[in-house]
């Protein structure tokens, strides 16, 4: 590995794990404002709540993928500037994006971006419309059910190349 890949490898992983530590905070602070509530488990199995779980999981969900997408965005323009260095040392970092681990992050990254656009559009049209909570959850659940089918054909698409 030559050292600009080594450099892009450490600033994703860098990224990465800025992300985590984000997701992590994003938990536990939300956690300790609501006074220590019962775990996950535990709140998921009760009816009264297990909707509002939903709810505050796509909060979650949506500001870790709002970050994650800004991050990787941050790190790209940098690996795109490369090319106004020398076009020599940006092909040989992009040469990464063809590996294994680069395309199941593609995908992950797609993922991301999907499901922030579809809750995205979900929250915009919760704050511009009063519709009710009944729609609400109907729209999150459209949104989980949008990312999830976008994904497995453009998973597929992207992650032939390491089958094949």
């Amino acid at each position: 590995m030559t050292p600009a890949q080594l450099a892009f490898v450490a600033g994703l992983t860098i990224v990465t794990a800025g992300v985590l530590a984000y997701g992590l905070l994003v938990v536990v602070r939300s956690r300790r404002a609501a006074g220590g509530t019962p775990g996950l488990i535990a709140r998921l199995g009760r009816p009264s709540t297990a909707r509002l779980e939903l709810h505050r999981w796509a909060f979650y969900a949506h500001r870790i993928s709002g970050f994650a997408i800004f991050a990787f965005l941050a790190l790209h323009l940098v690996d795109v500037g490369l090319i106004a260095i020398s076009p020599e040392l940006y092909d040989e970092v992009h040469v990464l994006y063809g590996s294994a681990p680069m395309r199941a992050f593609e995908v992950a990254l797609f993922a991301g971006i999907l499901w922030h656009t579809c809750n995205g559009l979900r929250l915009l049209l919760l704050d511009l419309v009063d519709i009710g909570t009944r729609t609400s959850e109907r729209l999150l659940w459209a949104a989980l059910v949008v990312t999830a089918t976008l994904t497995v054909p453009v998973a597929i698409v992207i992650l032939r190349p390491v089958f094949a």
